[in-house]
């Protein structure tokens, strides 16, 4: 090997090294939820969870939220300035009565935040606490639910929430 090729070598290995130490870690980027949490476990602590279609988004100004607690107010405000605001059709209701109002809250989906990024024309498992304001987060449970024409047997998920709703009649 001679000598001036060596050195080329040497300095990609250095700056593919320090790329490496300069990124952000995986850990960095990705939601943490609370560990121990199950399915029904979620299930159990919801007010309300519904297998729900999404019909229309839109981008809004947080400051016209209402009776949204101080501290969950400022997160909200300092993490950005706006909401997404998210209409939505009931499919089915597996607890809790209809939800009012019409709309469900989120904010704008970025890596590491825990938002569904809830988009028109899908749908979704949506869990909601007794003061989650309609705030929809992963953590508590909410996933995407991927319903295809082609699949004849009800999925798994549904089949539970609709078993653990028998259970609580």
């Amino acid at each position: 090997m001679h000598a001036g090729t060596k050195m080329p070598k040497m300095l990609l290995v250095f700056y593919a090294v320090l790329l490496l130490t300069l990124m952000p870690t995986k850990s960095a980027l990705a939601c943490s939820c609370a560990k121990g949490q199950t399915t029904r476990s979620q299930f159990d602590k919801a007010e309300y969870v519904a297998y729900v279609k999404i019909t229309a988004s839109e981008l809004r100004n947080v400051n016209e939220l209402k009776n949204v607690p101080p501290d969950l107010f400022e997160f909200m405000s300092t993490a950005t300035p706006e909401y997404v605001r998210v209409s939505f059709e009931e499919v089915e209701v597996y607890k809790g009565a209809k939800f009012s109002p019409n709309y469900l809250i989120e904010l704008p989906f970025s890596p590491g935040n825990c938002m569904l990024g809830l988009l028109p024309g899908l749908d979704y498992v949506i869990f909601l606490g007794k003061d989650s304001l309609g705030l929809v987060f992963g953590c508590s449970g909410s996933f995407q639910f991927f319903n295809s024409s082609a699949d004849t047997e009800v999925p798994l998920k549904i089949k539970e929430l609709r078993e653990w709703t028998k259970e609580r009649r």
